[in-house]
């Protein structure tokens, strides 16, 4: 088998790194950071990721997941939707899924390469990359932290602010994972522990800011992240393989980011198998990918695309707002949509 290396452990990559060196292919994870570590992720998988977990023969990572069924929207802190969710999802933070798959894939006898930066130098057969988020100049900053002791009326709460909005996701171990995208404020000024309070408090969600304060924050689960690009659409003429948040981001209020990583893993994992074996060439194989991650992903971006300013804007929150209250807002086709 031809051996295959695989640039960045998040979701896509050591799901995939997971397949293939099952399956004897000798697979090389370069992974720039450390593992296990927190994430700004919504940490919400619904029914396809999960699924696409199960068909890889990974489905044990997600024992302990929190069951999720119901869903309830807030516009500036008035409850105008509430529901059962179209299919189940379950909530399970990164931490944990992470290490999981990172301890099954050495288990396998794959190359787990902490702290490791591939140096590439151009048009390089067998590299898969599957990095986090490509960084851009960018308004927006996610924010995220655990929390224990804190009470949800849904398994997933969703507060739409001024500039900004905040998900709250049931996890394991009874925590809460409490995720949020805002336009960046320059000029606030706060501890980073204290960033994702000021910036509720400035997007007019103070209900949600003192729910958190009388919750336990648990420190070491603070992340954040800057210059981010929602909804790229990718060209399908490349010489470079991407899966995951390399191909292209959706916005976290979809709740569709981690399905689509572990998706693409289960879309490219049988054409690498095929390339490992020597059944086609590298530029055959990534051709074959990128049609079928088009095929399968790009709806869900561009629906997505279109959504994002009704979530964040105040015109698009006022007609979302009268849609519900109508009872007219199309909450399943718009699942349907993103995911």
């Amino acid at each position: 088998m031809k051996p295959i290396e695989i640039i960045g452990a998040g979701l896509a990559g050591l799901a995939l790194g997971n397949a293939l060196q099952r399956d004897g292919v000798p697979v090389t994870l370069h992974e720039a950071g450390t593992l296990p570590r927190h994430r700004v992720c919504g940490e919400f998988i619904c029914g396809r990721g999960a699924d696409a977990l199960h068909s890889l023969g990974l489905g044990d990572s997600l024992a302990g997941a929190s069951a999720h069924t119901s869903t309830v929207w807030y516009i500036r802190g008035r409850q105008v939707l509430q529901r059962d969710l179209p299919q189940p999802a379950i909530g399970l933070s990164r931490y944990t899924l992470d290490q999981r798959l990172a301890n099954t894939f050495q288990e396998a006898g794959g190359q787990l390469l902490l702290n490791s930066r591939k140096k590439l130098s151009g048009h390089e057969e067998a590299i898969v990359h599957c990095h986090g988020r490509k960084a851009v100049r960018s308004e927006w900053i996610g924010l995220k932290v655990h929390c224990s002791h804190l009470r949800t009326e849904a398994d997933l709460e969703l507060h739409l602010g001024q500039n900004g909005y905040v998900g709250l996701s049931r996890i394991e171990d009874g925590k809460v994972n409490v995720c949020a995208l805002f336009k960046q404020r320059p000029d606030l000024k706060a501890k980073r522990e204290d960033w994702l309070l000021e910036y509720l408090q400035q997007c007019g969600l103070t209900q949600v800011a003192e729910k958190l304060r009388a919750s336990n924050f648990l420190p070491d689960s603070h992340s954040g992240v800057a210059g981010v690009e929602f909804s790229r659409i990718p060209s399908t003429d490349t010489s470079t393989l991407y899966l995951g948040d390399a191909y292209s981001v959706i916005p976290p209020f979809t709740g569709n980011g981690m399905s689509i990583a572990l998706e693409a893993a289960k879309l490219a994992y049988p054409v690498l198998r095929e390339y490992a074996s020597g059944a086609q060439t590298w530029d055959e194989s990534i051709r074959r990918i990128n049609r079928v991650q088009h095929a399968t992903f790009d709806h869900r971006l561009r629906a997505a695309r279109w959504l994002h300013p009704w979530i964040h804007s105040d015109r698009g929150q006022y007609a979302l707002s009268a849609l519900a209250r109508a009872h007219l807002l199309p909450f399943a086709l718009l699942y349907s949509l993103t995911h």
